[in-house]
């Protein structure tokens, strides 16, 4: 069972990754009384059938998996909730994953971690490009591994002082747009 939606978002960007995505975009927003989630890549992408089947829970694309929980139970939330949840996929061009969520709905499961969750993953994945977003009605915050490795240079994103940066940056900003709670 997935406890927090900051471990839904963890696992469309393991699914990302699992797809050789080369950039992968994460939007986390809260606007009014909703929370706005987003995972999109440009990673191999879905044909129609498996896009059909995907958030089928005895269906799965991973090597020996025989059910497939993350998409089936990130719509099964949205829709006890009275939110939404889309799915968009072309075979070469990429998968995009979001849900709408009423923020203020006693069931809505806890964000968790996002900084503990989205630092790890970015600073872990070689070869991946990471946008970052964070936001409410008047304030948008963006991390990009691009831009970041432009002022960095050689130094790696898994270095100390680049992650404690990261790391500071992203929870004050989470802070600060209400977007931090516990699971």
């Amino acid at each position: 069972m997935i406890a927090d939606l900051a471990m839904h978002i963890a696992d469309l960007v393991e699914n990302a990754l699992r797809a050789r995505a080369r950039e992968v975009r994460v939007v986390v927003r809260r606007s009014g009384e909703h929370l706005y989630l987003e995972v999109a890549d440009d990673g191999g992408g879905m044909d129609p059938h498996t896009l059909q089947r995907a958030c089928d829970p005895f269906f799965s694309t991973k090597p020996g998996a025989k059910v497939g929980l993350g998409l089936p139970l990130l719509k099964q939330t949205a829709e006890a909730l009275g939110g939404t949840c889309g799915l968009e996929s072309s075979p070469g061009l990429g998968t995009r994953v979001w849900v709408d969520l009423p923020w203020g709905h006693p069931d809505r499961p806890p964000l968790g971690d996002l900084v503990g969750t989205l630092v790890p993953l970015v600073v872990t994945s070689p070869g991946v490009e990471f946008t970052v977003e964070l936001g409410d009605d008047q304030t948008t915050w963006m991390l990009s591994t691009r831009e970041l490795r432009e002022h960095v240079g050689d130094v790696p994103l898994s270095h100390p002082e680049v992650l404690s940066f990261l790391e500071g940056e992203m929870a004050r900003t989470a802070e600060a747009l209400g977007l931090k709670e516990s699971a």
